[in-house]
C-alpha cells in the first residue's frame, strides 16, 4: 500500500511541477484604453452663465480633444536563465547530485580507477576482502574510523555494504532522456543488472528510475546470493534556484544462503586437493617402503560444492526509506542572479528496516536452542529524522551551514512462544536532539576546514569535532593538515540482542561510548603520486570477541560483547603513484599499518588482540592503452597484482552478520594476480576479466602447492573465474 501511495506521491508530483507557465509578453508601447474622462470646468462657478450652472462638470467631445492614455503598470518578469539548444549541450551538462551537495557529470571514460570499481559495490575494493560469493560480504584489511554515522545503526553491518543509504542516492539534472545500464556475469545461475532511467519534463523537474537486481549461486553449498533494490529519486528546482525539492524512495531486498565456512575435514580437502595422503585408521600417513608418504589423486572436491559446511540457512535485510528535502534560498547577491547568500531547509526521513535469520535444520554450531524445531529471528528497526537548516556564504566570513536534528530509534525483536531462562527488555526505543555545524573559509590560499557535532542528551549521544587545512606549497606540491575526534555510541545490536540460540542473547545496556582521535597529514604531487599518514588512538574500543573454547575450535561458534579497556594506537600510512611511459602505465598503491594495543604488566594474560589488520597491503597494476580499428576502439589492457601479509583477520558469523575478533587462525602471504582487458566504442565500455589467475597457473606449475588463499578464517576466497561486463550510456 505504501509503495501505491508513493507511486500517487510522485505522479502528482511530476503534474504540479513539470507545467512550465507561460511567459507573458507586451509590446515596447502600452495598449490604448479609451475611457470616458471628466473634468473639472475652467470657469469659476460663480462666472458661470444662469443657464450653465446646472453643473460643474462637461462631458468632452473625442473629436475635439485627444484621449489622455493611462500608461498599465508593467508586470515583473519572471527570472529566465538562457537553455541551451541541443546542438549545444556537452556531456559536462549531464549532473548527477547527492545529498552532501557534492555534484559530477556524467563520466563515459575509460580509465584504471573505472576498472578498479567495476564491481559489486561500485567502489575501490583496496581495503577489502570479498568474500567467495558475490554480495555474500567484505572482510576488512584497513580502517577508517570516522566514515561511519553519527547515531547508532541497527547492526547486521555485513548486509549493509550493497545497501543504499540515503547518502548514496544521487538526484539529476539532465537535458534530455538519459540512461545508465551496469551488467556483469556472476559464478554460477544468474546475472548481475543496475538499470538507471532519467528524464526531465522540464529543465526544473527532474525524475529518476533506477533497479538493482542479482542472482549468484556461488561455488560452495548453501552460498546463493540475491537482491532487489529499487531507488526512486526527483528533484524539482524553479529557474532562479530560489526554490528545491528533493524526494526519493527507496525498497530493498538482500538475501544470502550461508554455510558458516567449512568444517575442519572440508578444510583438509579444501587445502590438499588433488592429492592426498594416504593415511592409516589412527590418521597417520603411510609410508612407503622409502620412507616417503604415498598419495591417492582425487580431483573430486575440486568441484567445491561438494566441501561441507558448518551449517544451512539463510539471512535476509529488508528495508523502505521515504525521504525529502525541502530549501529556499534568500538575499541574492545580485540583480537576475542565481547565487544567494543565506538558505534555509527542510529535512526529513523515515526508514524501516528488518533482518531475519532463519534455519530448517538446527545443529549445535551456535550451541543450544530454545526450540528444536526451526530457528527464525527477526529484529525490527525503524528511525524518523526531521531537521532543519541554514546555510550562510558570505565572501568575508566564509560559508557555514548549521542543522538542528531530531531523531526517533525504535529497536526490537519478535515475540516468541517459548519462555527464556533470562529476563531482558524486548526493545529499546529511544529519541536525540542534536546540532551540526560546518564551516568552510579559503584565506590567504589555504582552505580551512572544520565541523562540529553535539547530542544534547546523553542517552545514545555523539560528540566530534574536526578541523583541517590544506593549500598548495611549491612546485604543484600540496599539502593537507586535519584532526578528528569522536566520541559515540555503539549499533543497538552491542546493547541488545535476542534469538532462539541461547548463547546469543544479552543486554548490556551500560557499555559506554567509543573514542577515536586521528591525526593525518597528506602530500600530494600530480605526476610523483600522493603520500598519506595517519594516526588513530582508540578508547573503551568494542567489538563481538570469539570465546569458543579451542578444543571446539571450528567445530562451533560463540559470541560476546566485549568493551577494552586499554588504548590501541592504530598507525596507516599509504603511497599511491601512477607513471606513464609512452602507451605503458604503472599504477602501484602500498599500505602499511600496526595496531598497538596498551599492555597491562601486572596481568599474566592481556586478553585478546582487539584489532587486527595486516602489516603490508600491496596492489601493482602494469596496464597497456592504445586504439584500433582508427581510434574507433580505445582499450586497456594488464594485470593487478595484490598481497598482504598474513593476520588474523576476523571471522564470519551469519547468525550476527557481523564480523568476529578472533585470535587462533591467521589468512594471507597469498599472491593474486587478475588479468584484464577493457575496451571503449563511443558511450559504451566493456569489461573481460580474468580473477584470480594466478591460482589455476601456480597449480599447473606446482601441483602440489596447497590451495591455502582464505577471504576469513575457514571461508576460502574465491578460486579462478572468468568475469564479463558491460556499461551503456544512452543521451535521448
Amino acid at each position: 500500500m505504501r509503495i501505491g501511495l508513493s507511486i500517487s506521491f510522485f505522479a502528482l508530483s511530476i503534474l504540479l511541477f513539470s507545467q512550465d507557465l507561460p511567459v507573458l509578453t507586451q509590446d515596447s508601447l502600452p495598449k490604448t484604453i479609451d475611457l470616458v474622462e471628466t473634468r473639472n470646468d475652467s470657469l469659476d462657478i460663480g462666472e458661470l452663465l444662469p443657464e450653465q450652472k446646472l453643473d460643474s462638470l462637461t462631458i468632452l467631445d473625442k473629436g475635439k480633444e485627444e484621449q489622455k492614455q493611462l500608461p498599465k503598470k508593467p508586470k515583473k518578469k519572471r527570472y529566465i536563465p538562457y537553455i541551451k539548444s541541443m546542438d549545444e549541450v556537452a556531456i559536462s551538462d549531464y549532473k548527477i547530485l547527492y545529498l552532501d551537495e557534492t555534484e559530477k557529470s556524467v563520466d563515459t571514460s575509460l580509465s584504471i580507477e573505472r576498472e578498479f570499481t567495476f564491481n559489486f559495490l561500485q567502489q575501490d575494493y583496496f581495503e577489502y576482502l570479498p568474500l567467495p560469493n558475490m554480495g555474500e560480504g567484505f572482510n576488512k584489511l584497513g580502517y577508517d574510523f570516522h566514515e561511519q554515522s553519527f547515531t547508532p545503526q541497527m547492526g547486521a553491518r555485513v548486509k549493509h555494504f550493497g545497501y543504499f543509504e540515503k547518502e548514496d542516492v544521487p538526484y539529476y539534472e539532465m537535458p534530455s532522456a538519459y540512461t545508465e545500464l551496469f551488467f556483469k556475469t556472476t559464478f554460477d545461475q544468474g546475472q548481475h543488472l543496475d538499470a538507471t532511467l532519467a528524464i526531465n519534463t522540464s529543465p526544473k523537474f527532474n525524475v529518476a528510475v533506477s533497479f538493482k537486481g542479482f542472482r549468484s549461486l556461488g561455488k560452495y553449498s548453501s552460498s546463493l546470493s540475491r537482491s532487489r533494490q529499487f531507488r526512486m529519486s526527483t528533484q524539482y528546482q524553479t529557474y532562479n534556484q530560489r526554490y528545491r525539492m528533493r524526494l526519493h524512495q527507496t525498497t530493498q531486498s538482500l538475501e544470502n544462503d550461508f554455510n558458516g565456512g567449512l568444517t575442519n575435514e572440508a578444510v583438509y580437502f579444501f587445502e590438499n586437493a588433488p592429492n592426498y595422503v594416504i593415511a592409516d585408521e589412527s590418521g597417520q600417513p603411510i609410508l612407503n617402503e622409502n620412507g616417503e608418504e604415498e598419495f591417492v589423486f582425487y580431483d573430486g572436491f575440486l568441484d567445491r560444492s561438494q566441501l561441507s559446511g558448518q551449517v544451512a540457512g539463510t539471512n535476509v535485510l529488508e528495508g523502505k526509506r521515504y525521504f525529502m528535502d525541502h530549501q529556499y534560498r534568500m538575499f541574492p547577491l545580485a540583480k537576475d542572479t542565481t547565487a544567494y547568500q543565506m538558505t534555509v531547509g527542510y529535512r526529513s526521513n523515515f526508514e524501516t528496516k528488518n533482518y531475519q535469520f532463519n534455519q530448517t535444520r538446527v545443529n549445535s554450531y551456535f550451541f543450544e536452542t530454545y526450540t528444536n524445531q526451526v530457528v527464525a529471528d527477526t529484529t525490527n528497526y525503524s528511525t524518523f529524522e526531521n531537521s532543519v537548516y541554514a546555510k550562510f556564504d558570505n565572501s568575508l566570513f566564509g560559508k557555514l551551514k548549521l542543522d538542528l536534528h531530531h531523531i526517533q530509534w525504535d529497536y526490537s525483536f519478535a515475540e516468541n512462544d517459548y519462555q527464556k531462562d533470562t529476563i531482558s527488555p524486548n526493545g529499546i526505543n529511544a529519541s536525540q536532539l542534536a546540532f551540526e555545524a560546518k564551516w568552510s573559509k579559503s584565506i590567504f590560499g589555504a582552505q580551512l576546514d572544520a565541523g562540529l557535532y553535539n547530542s544534547l542528551k546523553e542517552a545514545y549521544g555523539t560528540k566530534a569535532w574536526n578541523v583541517s587545512i590544506s593549500r598548495p606549497l611549491f612546485k604543484d606540491i600540496a599539502l593537507q593538515i586535519s584532526y578528528k575526534d569522536r566520541s559515540q555510541p555503539l549499533n543497538f545490536n552491542f546493547y541488545l540482542f535476542q534469538s532462539d540460540y541461547k548463547e546469543y542473547n544479552w543486554s548490556t545496556l551500560d557499555i559506554q561510548n567509543q573514542e577515536f582521535r586521528t591525526q593525518s597529514v597528506v602530500l600530494s604531487h600530480p605526476k610523483w603520486g600522493r603520500v598519506s599518514g595517519e594516526w588513530t588512538t582508540l578508547d573503551n574500543y568494542t567489538f563481538f570477541n570469539n570465546t569458543t573454547p579451542l578444543r571446539n575450535l571450528n567445530e562451533k561458534f560463540k559470541v560476546e560483547v566485549l568493551q577494552l579497556d586499554k588504548r590501541i594506537d592504530y598507525f596507516k600510512a599509504r603511497f599511491d603513484q601512477r607513471l606513464d611511459f609512452r602507451k605503458f602505465s604503472w599504477i602501484n598503491n602500498v599500505q602499511f599499518q600496526e595496531a598497538i594495543q596498551e599492555k597491562n604488566t601486572e596481568e599474566l594474560l592481556s586478553g585478546p588482540i582487539a584489532l587486527n589488520v595486516p602489516k603490508w597491503l600491496i596492489r601493482s597494476t602494469l596496464m597497456l592503452s592504445s586504439s584500433m580499428f582508427n581510434k574507433a576502439l580505445f582499450f586497456q589492457s594488464g594485470a593487478t597484482f595484490v598481497f598482504f601479509t598474513d593476520y588474523y583477520a576476523d571471522q564470519y558469523n551469519p547468525l550476527l552478520a557481523e564480523f568476529v575478533t578472533q585470535n587462533n587462525t591467521k589468512i594471507g602471504e597469498y599472491p593474486r594476480v587478475d588479468f584484464f582487458f577493457n575496451a571503449k566504442i563511443q558511450s559504451s565500455r566493456i569489461f573481460v576479466k580474468l580473477e584470480n589467475i594466478s591460482s589455476t597457473v601456480e597449480h599447473l606449475l606446482f601441483p602440489d602447492t596447497p590451495y591455502d588463499y582464505y577471504a576469513a578464517p575457514f571461508t576460502p576466497y574465491r578460486d579462478f573465474s572468468l568475469r564479463i561486463g558491460l556499461i551503456w550510456n544512452f543521451f535521448e
